[in-house]
């Protein structure tokens, strides 16, 4: 027998309070009464002035490219794969077992997650990437091979891929904190105060002085010390112009730097509700040493030097929106981190 389902029933996640899901009763043909519900329901939450209780993402299923979504923005979840790759494994088994080859076990999983990956790619992130509007970003999960991510580490980057449906501030968030970050400075020494990281509203900076502290430290520890930092030793940065390196430029683009790191990481921690100290630092630690996002990040500022560089850029001697503006934009124009987990 059905359950009965309450769509103005909050339903939420242990470690993310976040995330509130309604479940509605669903869809059969002839019903028109559940079809109502939902209607109504989603037109009662569009109306809704608090930022919390509007809909930020509906989940629902039908055949991929054969229906018309409007102008809608879309989350495309692409399920079973994990189911996809035992198919393809058996195939291969079969196969070298009508040809008399002996195969490793580990190499047929090998095989069939190669070549799972590589349909997938083709029937399904290429035709969605080829979209006029196409999606910030293609994510392919199985359940065994997240199990074995997640032993390897603590956190990754899918939970960043929800977050633009889940949390519609985000990039005011972002925007906010970049634009509040104290990177006019001339000392590579950052100043985390202010709404700079407390715009978003974590407990480490709501809550009492000591978890401020310990959030600054932490930071302080693992980010300004960094060897991803534009000119630090080990990197060839201004290799062949030493003679001509605008060591003020440096230490402004440095800063900058250092605002987008910390900006990225206070928005991990603020999509990931973190409140742990232990779990704080492996965040920050993951996002200095396997993020691919701080290496772009690098990436982009080191561009931003050499332009500027070459235009004849003054550092501002003031703090103004225009001179945050390019930073702005790198952060909040940012590729997404695409796996396959």
């Amino acid at each position: 027998q059905r359950g009965i389902h309450d769509i103005e029933k909050e339903i939420k996640f242990d470690g993310n309070d976040r995330m509130v899901a309604h479940d509605s009763e669903g869809f059969e043909a002839g019903y028109r009464k559940e079809v109502d519900v939902v209607k109504n329901f989603i037109e009662k939450r569009s109306k809704e002035e608090n930022i919390n209780l509007k809909l930020h993402l509906i989940w629902c299923a039908f055949p991929m490219f054969q229906n018309d979504v409007s102008s809608f923005p879309v989350v495309a979840i692409i399920t079973k794969f994990d189911a996809f790759v035992q198919d393809i494994q058996q195939k291969i088994e079969e196969d070298a077992e009508e040809e008399g080859n002996e195969v490793d076990d580990d190499e047929i999983e090998e095989m069939a997650i190669k070549e799972a990956t590589e349909k997938f790619k083709k029937h399904y992130q290429q035709p969605l990437q080829s979209l006029p509007y196409p999606p910030s970003a293609v994510v392919a999960l199985a359940d065994e091979q997240l199990e074995k991510e997640h032993k390897q580490r603590n956190f990754h980057d899918l939970s960043t891929f929800f977050s633009f449906a889940q949390n519609a501030d985000t990039k005011t968030k972002l925007i906010t904190s970049t634009m509040s970050g104290n990177y006019d400075r001339q000392s590579i020494r950052l100043i985390r105060n202010g709404p700079f990281i407390e715009t978003w509203e974590t407990i480490w900076t709501k809550g009492s002085q000591t978890g401020l502290a310990t959030l600054v430290y932490k930071l302080e520890s693992v980010l300004d010390h960094s060897l991803r930092i534009i000119g630090s030793p080990g990197h060839s940065d201004f290799a062949g112009e030493l003679q001509d390196v605008d060591l003020n430029l440096v230490s402004y683009c440095q800063s900058e730097q250092l605002v987008a790191d910390t900006t990225l990481v206070m928005e991990k921690i603020y999509i990931y509700n973190i409140q742990d100290p232990d779990r704080l630092e492996s965040l920050i630690t993951w996002y200095d040493e396997h993020s691919k996002m701080a290496e772009y990040i690098r990436e982009e500022i080191m561009k931003l030097y050499h332009i500027r560089k070459q235009s004849g850029f003054k550092v501002p001697s003031l703090f103004t929106a225009e001179a945050t503006q390019p930073l702005v934009n790198i952060v909040c124009s940012r590729p997404p981190e695409t796996m396959y987990i």
